[in-house]
């Protein structure tokens, strides 16, 4: 059992075999050091998904404290992710988490380039479930959200930020859009969020929950396209049964009104919930999934986990429940690459296709 966030200790270390030996040589390790600034580690690997096809991704993960860090206060986290693929996708991201002044100050950032062939089926469930509408895309997308939250209760943030994204060099084979919304895009946004998080370590909790609801407005006066609003909730809970097991559940809604670009609707199926779906090939106005999972750990090193759940898309909230949701469930292994710091293999499936996800930390 951790008896610590944020360090580990145990009497009988495990026996390091040579999948332990490799994996050392690319910065695992039982302990934390950040006495040279950032702690490295450096994870390749496969994975497969129904939007990208087969492909293969290396993220480079750090861990660093700064100055005022102390022991009950969560080591910051870096990662930059690269990925290329079957389809002819590739990608280049960085996200940030730093916890300043005993957590009460976080500075967050993502940002992300990729050049993603995909498929577009339009707007709404019916759209979806027709295979008439299968369009290629292809653009070049470009992301970013910095973000500031301070904390003004305990475990109670306030969170403002800029959400901007855009995309270039767009092409379909079909009219599903139109020349207009193929000419580049781009939103911009500023985000205000609240945030109640009493989770005792973000990437990979055994206990505490988050309770979490952010309103982004798009305006052309921000430099966006078209005037456009979304609002997203979350709520997370985190339960440890046992010495080994976490019981983990999400509830996740999102909104979105306004004068919508194509690509700004409500999206379901990604690697953190509705896993085993083409991301967008689901979208509207409306989105509400849950999932509810257990992560079970065997020894330091090694753990498993396995998910059932579900989730509808719909032009009105009152339609979300007037058909059967779609159903998304799997299993997955877990590899303590540093301490609380999992590498993520998971295998989904939903209604009518899976999925195959390799990633860092938990997906919710």
């Amino acid at each position: 059992m951790v008896n610590s966030p944020y360090l580990y200790a145990t009497e009988n270390e495990p026996q390091q075999d040579w999948i332990d030996n490799f994996l050392t040589q690319l910065g695992s390790s039982d302990t934390i050091d950040v006495s040279q600034g950032i702690d490295w580690g450096v994870l390749p690997g496969p994975f497969a998904n129904p939007e990208q096809g087969v492909g293969f991704g290396i993220a480079a993960v750090g861990l660093y404290a700064p100055s005022d860090w102390v022991e009950t206060t969560p080591y910051s986290t870096l990662a930059i992710k690269s990925y290329i693929s079957s389809t002819g996708s590739y990608g280049l991201g960085l996200e940030n988490r730093t916890y300043l002044n005993h957590d009460r100050l976080r500075l967050l950032g993502d940002v992300w380039i990729s050049h993603s062939p995909q498929y577009y089926w339009g707007i709404g469930k019916k759209a979806a479930e027709d295979d008439r509408n299968k369009s290629e895309y292809q653009g070049r997308i470009f992301k970013v959200a910095p973000k500031v939250s301070y904390q003004f209760l305990p475990h109670t943030y306030v969170t403002l930020g800029w959400d901007f994204q855009s995309y270039a060099k767009q092409k379909i084979d079909s009219n599903l859009l139109t020349s207009y919304q193929l000419e580049d895009q781009r939103s911009s946004g500023i985000s205000t969020a609240f945030e109640y998080d009493s989770r005792d370590f973000e990437p990979n909790p055994y206990h505490g929950m988050l309770l979490f609801a952010e309103w982004v407005n798009f305006r052309k006066s921000l430099g966006s396209d078209q005037n456009y609003q979304r609002l997203t909730i979350n709520y997370r809970q985190y339960v440890e049964i046992s010495d080994s097991d976490v019981l983990a559940w999400d509830l996740y809604g999102q909104k979105v009104d306004g004068d919508i670009p194509w690509y700004g609707y409500a999206e379901m199926g990604n690697d953190d919930r509705m896993r085993g779906y083409y991301t967008g090939q689901y979208r509207d106005r409306y989105q509400l999934s849950s999932q509810i999972e257990l992560r079970h750990r065997f020894n330091y090193r090694h753990g498993m986990v396995a998910w059932i759940g579900g989730g509808n898309i719909a032009p009105k909230s009152s339609e979300l429940f007037s058909d059967s949701w779609l159903p998304s469930a799997g299993i997955g292994y877990r590899f303590t690459f540093k301490p609380r710091i999992n590498v993520r293999i998971d295998y989904a499936v939903g209604k009518d296709s899976s999925g195959f996800y390799f990633n860092i930390n938990e997906a919710f």
